[in-house]
Formats: C-alpha cells, structure tokens, sequence
C-alpha cells in the first residue's frame, strides 16, 4: 500500500462539465433548482465516498469531475491493487447513500423535514445507488463485476468481457430510453447510456494499455506472498505475449519450459519473463536460468 498523503484533495483537481452549469439554469428557469441543488449535494457525498476510500489506501487521486447527470473520481490504481481494495473503493460511494437515507428519517422524525422531502430526498438516494450499483463499467457494479471476474478469467480476458458486456448493456438502456411512457425519449436515461456507452468505447480501445499497465505493476512490485502459485507448461520458442495472457491478476505463475520430447528443459518465473517480455518477443527454446538436464 502506497504511503497516503497528508489530505487527499492535495493534488486532485476539481472540474465541473460546462453542461453542468446548463442544467442548473434550467433548473432555475422551471423552478426545480431546490431538488437539483439537493442532488447535486447528494452526487458529491457519492464520489466524496470513493476519495476518502482510496486515500485511506494511498491511491493516487488525479480529479473528481461534476457531470450533468453525476460524477467521476479518477484514481490511477484500478487494476494494480489488490481486489480488496478495489471493491472497497468501489462500494464506498453506494455505502454513503445509507447514512444519508438513515440521517433524512432521523430529520423527519425529529420535525425538521416534511414527509414529502424525505420521500424525495430518499428516492433521490435510493435511484444514484441502485443506478450506480448496475454491472456496468465504469458504474461501480461494473468495477466489482471486473473484479470477480479477475477470479474466474485470467486479467486481460476478465477486462475484454466486462467490456464488452458494458457496450451491449449501454446500447440496450440507450434502446430502453425510447420506450419509457411520458415522452419520444427520457433524456436522463439517454444523456447517461450515451456516456456510458461512449466510455467503453474508449476503454475497449485502450484495454491494450491498461494490460501493459498491469504487467509493469507486476514486474515492478513483484508478487505477493499470500498469492497462490498456478505451473503453467509452454513448448520452447512459445510465443511471450501469449503467455502472459494467460495469467491472473492474484496469482504467481511459475512456466515450465518444455522440449519436443516432453522434458522439462527449464523453469522460468514471472519476473524472467516479464524482464524478457519488454525486450523480446519470441522465448528461447533453451532458457538459460535453471535448466533441468
């Protein structure tokens, strides 16, 4: 875990979409600026949820962004850390729409709310979480869904069908917008599956970086300990990218080098690898480290 700084706003840049200021002047302009200025407040606790969550781990936390329709806190840890944290942070905005439902019963009970604003105030709640929770990358259900599947694929196939299981569910809440009864379409719902959709179509792009990302973290910081250890048997002259596409995000794996024989002609772990994967392409039918004779 990396050392955490002394705030985590130190560093982090503030941004608000320019849209954002449109939507409030409508808001303005229809009368409805309280209940917008009420979700705005609740938007900014979500994401203020998956901050403070990261920092107590020492993550890097590039921006927070205030989006027409919500907000993202861009870390630059997803995929590098141990899953544990990544559900943490993960979940940490959902969690704090709990104490903010529980805190507006106690404000009712207590006479300082109306029934009807508490109604509002914890539907309002109740939609962002739910919302957020879908298994839709990058909502937070996405990220957990990701991080599961990191258990049952190897990484880079866990990343593609998330991905791609995003993109048709995106298209399918874009399609679902047109057949919500009051209007041609429900612009919330559309401005948010266009986002969405437009989002993995930019992550599926990048899944290449993002993989090469994760194999520098593991050569950098070596292996955990409390990691289990999968033997994985590849022919001499084996293909170095194909190997590595094969591993887990939590496991140590250890190669064994096989002749055409069926002998083992030598063992090679992941920092050999990794070390020959940047500088070749192609691995020596005859590894020179530990050869078995």
């Amino acid at each position: 875990m990396a050392p955490r700084t002394s705030s985590p706003w130190k560093g982090m840049k503030i941004r608000i979409h320019p849209l954002f200021w449109l939507v409030i002047l409508l808001s303005i302009w229809t009368g409805h600026w309280i209940e917008m200025l009420t979700l705005f407040v609740v938007i900014v606790i979500h994401e203020l949820g998956h901050v403070t969550a990261a920092w107590s781990f020492g993550w890097r936390i590039r921006s927070m962004e205030i989006l027409p329709f919500g907000g993202v806190a861009k870390m630059d840890e997803w995929g590098t850390v141990p899953n544990r944290e990544e559900i943490v942070v993960a979940l940490a905005g959902p969690f704090h729409h709990v104490w903010m439902v529980l805190i507006s019963v106690l404000f009712y009970q207590a006479g300082w709310w109306t029934k009807e604003w508490t109604l509002y105030f914890i539907e309002g709640n109740l939609w962002i979480a739910a919302f957020n929770l879908l298994p839709i990358y990058p909502l937070d259900g996405g990220r957990v869904l990701q991080v599961w599947l990191t258990y049952l694929l190897p990484y880079r196939n866990a990343v593609a069908v998330t991905l791609w299981w995003s993109l048709l569910a995106a298209s399918l809440l874009i399609i679902l917008s047109f057949f919500i009864p009051g209007s041609l379409v429900h612009i919330p719902l559309f401005s948010i599956s266009v986002f969405l959709l437009y989002s993995n179509i930019i992550s599926y792009r990048q899944r290449e970086y993002q993989f090469i990302r994760f194999l520098l973290h593991r050569l950098e910081k070596g292996i955990d300990p409390k990691w289990g250890t999968i033997q994985i048997r590849h022919a001499g002259g084996a293909i170095l990218r194909q190997i590595v596409k094969s591993w887990y995000k939590e496991k140590e794996h250890i190669v064994e080098v096989m002749g055409e024989d069926d002998r083992v002609l030598g063992v090679l772990t992941e920092e050999q690898l990794l070390k020959r994967y940047f500088t070749s392409s192609v691995m020596p039918k005859k590894p020179p480290h530990q050869r078995i004779s």
